[in-house]
């Protein structure tokens, strides 16, 4: 079975955007920090790793988020996407 890919935020989530690296699938954490705003969808990207963070894409951008804080503040509303 597949763990829950897409969330619908029923409360803000606190976010760190992350920043692209040309030529890298890695990703690095930027000083821009903000908060997600309540009924929005994303998207988990990749898998949970073992501090709990998760990276989330909303809006066309990659955020570092606690995988606790989207269960406690959202609801899953799908799984991953099929190819």
């Amino acid at each position: 079975m597949s763990a829950p890919r897409i969330f619908r935020l029923l409360a803000p989530v606190s976010a760190v955007k992350l920043q692209d690296h040309p030529g890298s699938r890695l990703r690095s954490p930027t000083e821009t920090l903000i908060k997600i705003p309540a009924d929005t969808m994303v998207e988990i990207e990749g898998v949970l790793s073992p501090s709990g963070l998760v990276t989330i894409v909303w809006e066309g951008d990659a955020y570092s988020v606690l995988y606790e804080d989207l269960e406690q503040n959202g609801r899953v509303v799908g799984g991953a996407v099929q190819a």
